[in-house]
């Protein structure tokens, strides 16, 4: 079971909305993704791919392909979404990590020059 924070993943579907706002099948399967992700237990993120147990009783590893029958007449599908979804929510997440260690990193740089100019 995925344990994702509501506030990030709210942040990337609301990204993905507007990126999908001209095509209303990514916007319905966005919508579908946003439900399994809130209550399919069977959502595991593995190696880049989102491995699904759908409530059809199929099995899916989904990212930019997927097994379903969506798929393959070319259609989008909530998986595909969710995988979406779920690979932007790991790289905001890093993301909102990482701000911190730059803001260190910059006052690490600014009392270093501080220093020198105080020898020099």
């Amino acid at each position: 079971m995925l344990n994702l924070s509501y506030h990030i993943l709210q942040a990337v579907a609301d990204q993905a909305l507007i990126d999908a706002a001209a095509h209303p099948r990514w916007i319905a399967a966005i919508g579908r993704a946003l439900v399994e992700l809130d209550t399919n237990p069977y959502l595991e993120w593995q190696d880049g791919h989102l491995l699904i147990a759908s409530p059809s009783g199929a099995l899916y590893a989904a990212n930019g392909v997927c097994q379903c029958q969506a798929f393959i007449h070319g259609q989008p599908c909530w998986h595909r979404a969710a995988a979406r979804l779920v690979r932007r929510y790991h790289e905001a997440q890093a993301a909102a990590q990482l701000a911190p260690l730059s803001e260190r990193l910059a006052a690490a740089r600014k009392a270093t020059a501080a220093i020198n100019e105080l020898f020099a």
